[in-house]
């Protein structure tokens, strides 16, 4: 895949993040305004034929049936990117949908942890779990809700996937780990994971890291490539101002992976428990967009292409 190395070439680096935690508010801030939650909630029983049936073919998309466990690794792709907060919103998104148990594995390092953005308060550790039965291994995760579990993992920890994850992960539907992309841990995953999701921040420096991985990925194997899903995270509103969404959205989606844009959002940009009510309309679409996509790259390899940019 040349595209992105040629239209994007020779871009100048993005301005620099703001510091962790600037400007967050001590009180849970709702996405959308009040005006817009309370015209959405008007408006919803008058929703056009269109939507009602997208929603549902969605629905249906998330629902999947799956033969054996699926596990899709999640990762920053080197750029910074919150993976943790995507991870925990795809894995409640499929946890709403699922009959089965959805796991969330935390291997960033990073803080605010997931157990933190889904409100867990004892996440346990990977390495401490008793595989023996289902009983014995939800007494070491931290139960979020109904069908959603989640546990942290060392980033620096190879072994742990063989030893710790593969033995439980069978109790599970879905298994989704979030992890750094130097980590070894993630990197152990990533080698039988079904399917993989890249986020990456909404910059141009990202989007030509972006290009470089779908090229080599493209050398090494065309599956690849079509097994990936590209999250373009607006984690810092207009962090890079000259940042052409919708045009970088279309070079990435040549290369046959999936691309979906996660808009900025006020409630998930305060670093906090994330909480579904108050998260914008347009992240929940998107987010179950993003589960959809890479829960289908899992049950069937390689799938068709589709880019979406925010106000679609």
């Amino acid at each position: 895949m040349n595209a992105p190395q040629t239209h994007l070439a020779g871009i100048p680096a993005a301005p620099p993040v703001p510091a962790a935690g600037a400007g967050r508010a001590a009180r849970p801030v709702p996405a959308d305004g009040l005006v817009r939650r309370i015209g959405r909630t008007v408006l919803r029983p008058f929703r056009p034929v269109d939507e009602i049936a997208e929603a549902i073919e969605l629905g249906r998309r998330l629902q999947r049936a799956t033969s054996t466990g699926r596990r899709i690794l999640v990762d920053d792709l080197g750029t910074g990117a919150d993976a943790a907060v995507v991870t925990a919103l795809v894995a409640r998104a499929l946890a709403h949908f699922r009959h089965d148990r959805v796991l969330a594995v935390d291997a960033t390092g990073r803080a605010p942890s997931m157990a933190d953005r889904l409100g867990a308060g004892e996440p346990g550790d990977l390495e401490g779990v008793d595989p023996a039965t289902f009983e014995s291994v939800c007494a070491s995760l931290g139960e979020v809700g109904e069908n959603l579990w989640t546990v942290g993992a060392a980033p620096d920890r190879a072994d742990a996937y063989s030893s710790g994850l593969l033995p439980i992960s069978r109790f599970f539907g879905v298994t989704l780990v979030a992890g750094r992309a130097d980590g070894a841990f993630p990197a152990a995953v990533g080698a039988g994971a079904h399917s993989r999701v890249r986020v990456v921040r909404a910059t141009r420096e990202s989007a030509l890291r972006v290009g470089r991985e779908l090229d080599s990925l493209a050398a090494t194997g065309p599956d690849e490539v079509g097994r990936t899903v590209v999250v373009v995270f607006d984690e810092h509103r207009r962090e890079d101002p000259a940042f052409d969404v919708a045009r970088t959205t279309r070079i990435i989606a040549e290369s046959g992976a999936a691309v979906v844009v996660v808009p900025h959002d006020r409630h998930l940009a305060q670093g906090a428990a994330v909480l579904p009510r108050l998260i914008g309309e347009a992240t929940h679409r998107a987010v179950q967009l993003v589960a959809a996509e890479a829960l289908g790259r899992a049950v069937d390899g390689a799938a068709p292409a589709r880019a979406r940019t925010e106000g679609e």
